[in-house]
């Protein structure tokens, strides 16, 4: 085996082991963990001043994560039943769409 080609399997190893690796969010991790330590005592005035003007928005319908209360629940679970029907709704159109039939077509 050349010499040449060794290289360049080691190089084609090395780039994927990297891209593995940042697929993967270990280098995410380990640099957010960097840079919030470097800024810490800043950081937790701006998120104390910041959770104290901002409630959690509600997300696709849903109630507040904290709320159990039960108009919470008839809301949480009223946007589950659209969600549902919604994914039934895609579904049936994925199925329909699977057995169509090619149309001949002249020139």
């Amino acid at each position: 085996m050349p010499a040449v080609l060794k290289w360049v399997l080691v190089l084609v190893v090395l780039v994927g082991v990297g891209w593995l690796l940042w697929w993967s969010g270990w280098f995410k991790s380990a640099s957010y963990s960097a840079s919030t330590q470097g800024n810490a005592a800043g950081a937790v005035a701006a998120t104390t001043t910041q959770a104290a003007s901002a409630a959690p928005a509600p997300l696709n319908g849903m109630s507040v994560a904290s709320d159990s209360s039960d108009p919470a629940i008839g809301q949480d679970t009223a946007a589950v039943d659209a969600q549902m029907q919604a994914l039934d709704a895609d579904g049936s159109q994925v199925t329909a769409s699977l057995n169509d039939k090619p149309v001949a077509q002249s020139y």
